[in-house]
């Protein structure tokens, strides 16, 4: 048996998360996990925090500034700090990051939402358009903002491509000063192509025209802080994902390729051999987003824990019409352990 296969053998199937009736469907699931009466409702209850949240800037290296907030449980200090990463075109106030801050603060752990580059409303800070191997200054700000912040246990939590950012940073972070006790990653994507590919299904059509439709607008704002740039009629033509793809990465990024740029993001081979934490990783098989049998092609390490439900969706895992999160529960689980 293969090192990587042998990930694939230890992978959990957890008849844990049973969603309630009327929420079993992936796309419920999915959809409800960010928008309409969900989006409103955690909006609410995440009021009070967002009153009293802290901006914080954070260099990302030379001359690269990102931006996330700061939430305290309480007027002290907590003894630990969750640090939050969004999926693409998401932000700090997505509602599953807003959610899952609520499940964190509420138990007495501070959190930091952190926003990657042209997300949140933060398409000033950098001249150099978003793309997702910017693994660097994700990692300088996550040590800069440990040189800050004095807390006895930090933890990173991803979902999506924020998920793949967190574990990037577990498996490439040992020759900085950056100390974590988990990295915990819902859903991440393990290889883009993959997730591109089905993307690019008809039965996917709704969330290939979503992700179209949120890019599109992320460009757009970003011509507005930087109108030298000359991609503003070229976006009316394209029309789908690999459009997009196959016209920008190759004039904005280093890669010649969509082939070459996917695959410098990828956390699958021995890419993950070897971390700097333990990490968390899970997975729903119904989620039309990132195709499960990606674990197949992690790397065996000791400090990969795996999880995969049957149902969940990508990103979702509500449990109830109460609006309860599983995937939340599951963090704030993993980090009690340090407690």
């Amino acid at each position: 048996m293969s090192e990587i296969n042998r990930t694939f053998q230890k992978s959990k199937l957890s008849q844990e998360f049973k969603p309630a009736f009327g929420l079993r469907n992936p796309h419920s699931q999915t959809i409800l996990s960010s928008i309409g009466i969900r989006k409103r409702v955690i909006g609410k209850r995440f009021q009070p925090y967002a009153q009293s949240q802290k901006q914080i800037l954070l260099s990302g290296g030379e001359d690269v500034r990102l931006v996330g907030y700061l939430n305290q449980a309480s007027h002290e200090p907590a003894q630990q700090l969750a640090i939050l990463i969004h999926g693409w075109e998401g932000s700090h106030e997505s509602t599953y990051i807003q959610s899952m801050a609520l499940e964190m603060l509420q138990a007495g752990v501070d959190v930091f939402r952190l926003n990657l580059r042209d997300h949140g409303d933060s398409h000033h800070l950098n001249k150099a358009i978003f793309n997702s191997t910017l693994i660097d200054e994700v990692m300088y700000a996550i040590e800069d903002l440990q040189s800050r912040l004095s807390y006895d246990n930090m933890h990173l939590i991803g979902f999506s491509l924020g998920g793949n950012f967190s574990l990037r940073v577990a498996a490439m972070a040992h020759d900085l000063h950056i100390t974590l006790k988990s990295v915990i990653a819902f859903c991440p994507v393990v290889h883009a192509a993959h997730s591109n590919l089905v993307l690019n299904q008809v039965s996917n059509f709704v969330y290939g025209k979503y992700f179209v439709r949120k890019w599109k607008r992320s460009l757009r704002k970003k011509l507005e802080h930087w109108p030298e740039y000359d991609f503003a009629k070229k976006l009316d033509s394209l029309k789908t994902l690999d459009d997009m793809n196959e016209a920008l990465v190759p004039e904005y990024t280093e890669f010649d390729d969509t082939k070459t740029y996917f695959d410098a993001y990828a956390i699958n081979g021995e890419r993950m051999a070897k971390t700097i934490a333990p990490c968390y990783l899970f997975f729903a098989q119904d989620d039309m987003i990132i195709p499960v049998e990606g674990i197949k092609e992690l790397a065996d390490n000791s400090d990969i824990h795996i999880t995969v439900t049957e149902q969940g969706g990508h990103c979702g895992y509500i449990k109830n019409w109460k609006w309860e999160c599983w995937q939340d529960e599951q963090a704030l689980k993993i980090i009690q352990q340090f407690d």
